[in-house]
């Protein structure tokens, strides 16, 4: 082998006995960033909205994704954060990455006006999602860097009304967080809608009603 064969040969890295997927370097990780306001209809109440947002079971059932979930022990030093074992439908991951099936836990924490959700993956991935009550009067108004309308048309319309906020963090790999990004983006409207039928109860006719439930 001359000189130029070693400079071109590739660099492998052994890949643990126990991962289905190559060893991931911090320089092929990313962080992804959501966020998305819906109006919550006139009327709706704080106590009403914040009582629907803090039912766990009602907030894990709104993920279209979702096969099953179970309840998990509290962490010591976290007894106010509730533990699940989640296991999401996952068709539209690259072959090879995860089963069509996905379980990961998931920490839920109420707030004084929602909840933190804070899910841990395999392969790395961490999810941070708030979900928050905000008075309309309190919105920012514009736009955000998705070019979302905060609230939506006509919401200065209610200043006295809620809106129902959502921030998301995605961490890891470039390839699991631009998928599980785009399931996000999917997904947030129907998972809304549902949320908002629940405080209503006016049943959610809007694309991607969950399957499961029923």
């Amino acid at each position: 082998m001359n000189r130029q064969d070693t400079l071109l040969e590739p660099l492998v890295i052994q890949e643990p006995p126990h991962s289905a997927y190559p060893v991931t370097m911090s320089f092929f990780n990313t962080t992804a960033t959501l966020h998305h306001v819906t109006p919550l209809p006139a009327g709706a109440t704080f106590e009403t909205a914040l009582d629907k947002l803090q039912d766990h079971d009602l907030l894990i059932r709104l993920d279209p994704e979702l096969a099953h979930y179970e309840t998990l022990p509290a962490l010591e030093d976290s007894p106010k954060t509730c533990r699940y074992k989640v296991t999401d439908h996952m068709h539209t991951l690259p072959k090879g990455l995860w089963d069509t099936t996905v379980t990961f836990e998931s920490l839920i924490t109420n707030t004084s006006d929602g909840v933190e959700w804070v899910i841990k993956a395999p392969l790395g991935l961490s999810q941070t999602t708030t979900w928050r009550l905000v008075r309309n009067s309190e919105l920012k108004g514009g736009q955000d860097e998705n070019g979302n309308e905060d609230g939506g048309p006509g919401f200065r319309e209610e200043l006295d009304g809620w809106s129902l906020v959502e921030d998301v963090e995605i961490r890891g790999s470039r390839l699991l967080v631009g998928t599980v990004k785009g399931k996000c983006e999917e997904n947030w409207k129907g998972i809304h809608a549902r949320y908002v039928s629940q405080v209503t109860g006016v049943t959610a006719t809007s694309p991607g009603t969950d399957p499961h439930e029923g």
